[in-house]
């Protein structure tokens, strides 16, 4: 039998210094106890290597074999990707709560309290076609109603812009958590040897923070973990971070998207890929969507709204007769066609277009499609149909969309498009006709004559004609629907819409809370369960010195004998 009093004495030092260990690891826990995405760790201990005695093996006390996080890699995964659609849904809420502010009918102006207005004010002059203090409040209500459509036009367009700056800001938010995740895994990776059970617990928990907060911003795809590394892709595979290599995103106009950002990645050799489309969720998404998509639909039908107006308004008010016996006049500034021809074409078309009839001109949106040098296909955008096949002769004018004299030079290149139409950007360019504006006698009031009164009563009766289908401006009396309740089917679209988003970000925060209450179980920190290790700890770390005590006492009695 082999033993001896400095056994003793090494395994109260170990036990000593594991149990020292696991008080100080406990109080790392205890303070970070509200430090936010902080895991609580854990002294692993183990036996120490036995030594050989007569009898067989001894033990040699303990040993400290790690500190780990107690870290559920299936509940992370699973916040990463409810994190993905919640960013998005959060961006959403908040834009259609600006846009519900927007056309709020309750408060501020009202549009159709504007347009009830105006056309009370026809009636009131078709009692009386010669007055003139109610041509001034026809002067009066179409300002006020003109006012309303140009300020709730430009605010819908700089709405768009606010998104498309909040999008070049996230874009550099995101590439900080790039940037940084990428050095975060080169310090892991020095940190932590392989083959070993040395870990960056403090870095780990600083990663996944930067990870979670990432996949709120995009659809950032947790590869896999190699040498302690992560590696982040999206969802096609297109790389974030590869190891210690980030690919960080950068913005370009499109200049096919009224000079709006396309987001842009870098391949890590001096060029970039555009992934504006492949982009699938997160923040940058719902920035995306509602630049791109929702409040450009919301901006669509004001601005068909206002051009309708335009039009059957000036349509009627041409065949009437002011006071000066003067008619064929329009009441507010016909529309002119907005054309913007493709960055992308390759053809030498030049496409211009003029109102040649702004009484029947369509108001919806249509894109020319060349399939050949002097050939195209016309499709409205507006309801999705194909409207023909023409072909052209150079320099010559010819009409399309019921209205529009066109005339195109040079030669197109198949697969050229070009856009246009009368209504874009209509509410904001809403105004008086000249004329009208200064003199309020050459309203046009009269039908057969200057004093009868029936052409104010017919643009009275403007209001309850059934003039929509749905999205397009028909012959009138020959749709479904009268410009008051075009109106309110935009406005309650867009009430149905945030309530649709609120609902989603609420069953979202469910969702989220599930899972944070989940990870806290798991990795968060319980002050009771801490003060329970502490004293348990200190117990053992007070039993330790007692024993190195005995251990000195043992070798003081033997000195004593000798």
């Amino acid at each position: 039998m082999t033993t001896s009093i400095f056994s003793v004495l090494t395994e109260g030092k170990r036990g000593l210094l594991a149990q020292q260990l696991a008080i100080e690891v406990t109080g790392n826990n205890i303070a970070n106890v509200q430090t936010p995405g902080y895991t609580r760790q854990t002294v692993n201990l183990e036996n120490s290597a036995p030594r050989q005695i007569g009898l067989g093996q001894l033990g040699t006390g303990v040993s400290v074999r790690s500190i780990s996080r107690n870290f559920d890699r299936f509940v992370f995964a699973q916040t990463l990707s409810e994190s993905v659609p919640f960013g998005s849904f959060k961006i959403r809420k908040d834009g259609f709560e600006r846009l519900e502010q927007l056309f709020n009918e309750t408060t501020g102006r009202s549009i159709n309290t504007e347009m009830n207005n105006l056309f009370s004010s026809f009636e009131d002059l078709a009692a009386n076609p010669t007055g003139l203090p109610e041509r001034t409040t026809i002067q009066g209500n179409a300002r006020s109603l003109i006012l309303g459509f140009n300020t709730i036009g430009n605010a819908i367009f700089r709405e768009q812009q606010n998104l498309d700056l909040r999008v070049e800001d996230t874009v550099s938010e995101i590439n900080s958590q790039l940037s940084g995740i990428a050095q975060l895994n080169r310090t892991i990776f020095q940190n932590e040897n392989i083959g070993t059970t040395s870990t960056a617990n403090d870095l780990r928990d600083e990663r996944d923070r930067m990870l979670k907060d990432l996949s709120e911003m995009i659809d950032a795809t947790l590869v896999d973990e190699q040498n302690n590394q992560l590696r982040l892709t999206l969802a096609d595979g297109t790389p974030l971070v590869l190891g210690l290599t980030d690919f960080p995103l950068s913005t370009q106009l499109n200049g096919d998207n009224k000079g709006f950002k396309d987001i842009l990645v870098s391949d890590g050799q001096g060029g970039t890929s555009n992934i504006t489309s492949q982009i699938n969720g997160g923040k940058l998404r719902g920035l995306l969507d509602l630049r791109d998509r929702e409040v450009p639909k919301i901006k669509d039908q004001f601005d068909r709204l206002a051009a309708s107006l335009v039009r059957e308004f000036n349509r009627v008010h041409r065949e009437g007769f002011g006071l000066d016996g003067g008619s064929g006049r329009d009441f507010f500034t016909p529309l002119q066609p907005n054309v913007r021809a493709s960055v992308l074409n390759t053809g030498s078309a030049v496409v211009s277009m003029t109102n040649a009839s702004p009484t029947t001109a369509s108001i919806d949106k249509y894109q020319m499609r060349f399939t050949g040098a002097a050939s195209f296909d016309l499709v409205n955008l507006t309801t999705g149909a194909a409207s023909g096949t023409f072909v052209f002769t150079p320099g010559s004018t010819f009409n399309l969309a019921n209205g529009l004299a066109v005339t195109i030079t040079g030669a197109g290149a198949a697969g050229d498009v070009v856009n246009f139409s009368v209504s874009e950007d209509a509410a904001a360019r809403l105004n008086l006709d000249a004329a009208i504006a200064v003199d309020g006698s050459k309203i046009a009031a009269g039908r057969n004559g200057t004093g009868d009164g029936k052409n104010a009563t017919r643009m009275s009766q403007l209001q309850n004609d059934l003039l929509f289908d749905g999205q397009s401006l028909v012959n009138a009396g020959s749709g479904s629907f009268t410009f008051g309740e075009f109106y309110n089917s935009l406005v309650s679209g867009i009430g149905v819409d945030s309530r649709s988003v609120q609902s989603a970000v609420t069953a979202q925060e469910g969702v989220m809370l599930a899972l944070h209450n989940r990870r806290e179980s798991i990795s968060g920190v319980s002050i009771d369960e801490e003060m329970i290790n502490l004293i348990k700890f200190q117990q053992a770390f007070a039993a330790a010195a007692r024993l190195i005590n005995v251990a000195e006492e043992m070798l003081d009695v033997l000195a004593n004998r000798i």
